[in-house]
């Protein structure tokens, strides 16, 4: 896990220009695991695993924050240690998503995402989070419809104030609870049905380290939101997401690839 996350938290890639070495590298790493992966001519990169319904997606972008330059990534510090640190947003998705395609799940299908753009434009609704856009439009001309998807992404740590009334101008350690134990967060849900399950899982799941909290979604969350019931989940990192230096402990990213797997395998039963 810490050597793939390294690898690709390293490799630089723009949303924009759809330039850059970490979409070739998630591509040949996915096939040296078994899948088989295909790049759509808008630059995601798309597989799929196991066969008939129900269809789950499981989707996390490559783009790295466009205020954040190739030179930054040459710090890293991942691997090797209890802590990872460096452009941590969204290397963490990215290397879970990868983890989680190598096997498919014991009944039907679950197509998994790695979208070229979601950071660039965040203040312009046409732009932000157009890959999943994309791709939300392939699967309906495809005529696949998810039962469920989920957007893989770093979040943050608990919100000192309700989201409605957080000034998201102040310094980190204004906004969020920097002594936060909860290792990963289920959020970004936008209506009742998708809150409904991502609580359900969460409950059947199981485990205090990981929780369902009141933050709604501005990303990919809400172009999947229309095929399906839609949450973003991750693993809390600390630091500002557009700066180098986001930290992590290790133990969150593990927690939240076994609930990832938990997730992939309740795909399909009744809840």
């Amino acid at each position: 896990m810490q050597h793939l996350l390294r690898q690709i938290e390293r490799r630089y890639f723009n949303g924009d220009t759809l330039k850059g070495e970490r979409q070739r590298y998630i591509f040949r790493e996915l096939a040296r695991r078994g899948c088989e992966p295909k790049i759509d001519s808008h630059g995601n990169i798309w597989t799929m695993k196991g066969s008939g319904k129900p269809l789950a997606l499981f989707s996390s972008h490559m783009d790295v924050d466009p205020r954040i330059s190739r030179h930054d990534l040459k710090h890293s510090k991942v691997g090797g240690g209890r802590v990872a640190s460096g452009v941590l947003d969204n290397a963490v998705g990215c290397t879970l998503n990868i983890l989680l395609a190598q096997r498919a799940p014991k009944k039907g299908c679950a197509i998994h995402v790695f979208t070229a753009s979601e950071e660039i434009a965040a203040k312009n609704p046409r732009v932000f989070a157009r890959s999943a856009r994309v791709v939300a439009r392939t699967l309906k001309r495809l005529g696949l419809a998810p039962a469920m998807c989920v957007t893989i992404d770093v979040t943050y740590p608990e919100l000192l104030a309700p989201h409605h009334k957080t000034d998201w101008s102040k310094t980190d350690d204004e906004l969020f609870c920097m002594m936060d134990k909860t290792d990963c967060y289920v959020d970004g849900y936008l209506d009742r049905r998708s809150k409904r399950l991502g609580a359900a899982l969460v409950r059947k799941f199981g485990d205090k380290n990981v929780r369902v909290r009141n933050l709604p979604g501005h990303d990919e969350t809400v172009a999947y939101g229309k095929l399906a019931p839609s949450f973003a989940f991750g693993p809390v990192v600390f630091g500002s997401f557009d700066r180098p230096g986001q930290t992590m402990p290790m133990t969150h990213m593990k927690t939240a690839l076994r609930f990832l797997k938990f997730v992939a395998g309740q795909n399909g039963r009744k809840r």
